[in-house]
């Protein structure tokens, strides 16, 4: 979109130029107003103003709430919903359960996620800081492990795992065990 409206200002640019130095053809190189002239004066004009201002204000809002970040899935619909009713699971506890499993997988040190729709696929995402010595292995192997249970929690086949990793900073002590 702001590619389009640089272009567009571009081009305007382009041709008021090539209008002022007179090299549109049969362009009249000069605008009338008179028709209009008389609208300032008018007392309706602030009042036109201001809405169009308002108008042009209330666009701007709508066009930014629109490409707010969206949030993930609140509630999911379980299998053996039907006609006689409905039967809901709040999304939010049982992926904060799962992410909580999958930080309690040695090297990992903190993890969270969330469910939401991407490309039209439900997938489950989680953040998870690792230690720079951790285990890669057992980290991949506690991701799959905590989105298959979560799978089965949901009894939902078609929910796909993202996992996202990212390491630690520095290391922090970890207690030792004897």
């Amino acid at each position: 979109m702001t590619a389009l409206v640089g272009l567009v200002l571009v081009t305007l640019g382009v041709l008021g130029i090539l209008w002022w130095a007179g090299r549109l053809g049969s362009v009249p190189t000069r605008v009338d107003l008179s028709a209009i002239r008389w609208w300032p004066r008018q007392q309706w004009w602030p009042w036109a103003l201001g809405l169009a201002g308002l108008i042009l204000v209330l666009l701007g809002l709508r066009w930014l709430v629109a490409h707010l970040p969206r949030r993930g899935i609140s509630h999911l619909s379980l299998p053996g919903s039907g006609p006689q009713g409905r039967l809901h699971v709040a999304a939010g506890p049982v992926v904060d359960a799962t992410a909580d499993a999958l930080a309690r997988t040695p090297g990992v040190r903190s993890a969270r996620g969330r469910i939401d729709h991407d490309r039209g696929q439900l997938v489950a995402h989680f953040d998870a800081t690792i230690e720079r010595g951790a285990d890669l292995r057992t980290v991949a192997a506690a991701a799959d492990a905590v989105t298959g249970e979560l799978q089965a929690a949901l009894e939902r086949q078609d929910l796909t795992g993202l996992v996202q990793l990212r390491t630690a900073g520095r290391n922090r002590a970890m207690p030792r065990v004897y």
